[in-house]
């Protein structure tokens, strides 16, 4: 109740999983390499260098909702740099509908909720912006979302 009144009453669903990755201009997922530089097609930002990922290329992508962690994260604060916070299940990645290798999916030091995926970039795909969506607990994140790809 608000000074304004009351709400009908509604219902809503939670869940453990609600994986999403970050967006950066053009549906491009965020992605960094290991040095923290933009995996993200060549201009997308004025100013900042920015290049494709590569096949072969080992990059972090990142997201949020990709559910709970073992050991279990601190709820409400940032996650301590000192403890790794990995996933409890492992998720699932495909670009261009083709799983990919996932190296693993934790917590980010330092952030709260912000979860990092580390893969590597399939050596056959061709230059392009190329699905691509997580999956973990059952649920698959949305799509619509592309990886960049230069050789």
């Amino acid at each position: 109740m608000t000074p304004s009144g009351t709400s009908e009453n509604f219902s809503s669903t939670a869940s453990l999983y609600g994986p999403a990755f970050f967006l950066w201009p053009g549906s491009q997922v965020v992605a960094t390499r290991q040095d923290y530089s933009y995996a993200v097609k060549s201009g997308t930002f004025a100013g900042a260098t920015t290049v494709a990922a590569k096949p072969g290329d080992v990059i972090v992508l990142w997201g949020t909702g990709f559910g709970p962690t073992n050991p279990a994260a601190p709820s409400g604060v940032s996650v301590p740099s000192n403890v790794s916070y990995p996933t409890a299940s492992s998720p699932t990645v495909t670009v261009n509908n083709t799983p990919v290798l996932v190296y693993g999916a934790a917590l980010a030091p330092g952030s709260a909720g912000l979860y990092q995926i580390a893969i590597q970039v399939p050596n056959t795909l061709a230059d392009g912006d190329w699905p691509i969506q997580a999956s973990i607990g059952g649920v698959i994140s949305p799509t619509g979302i592309v990886l960049s790809i230069e050789h």
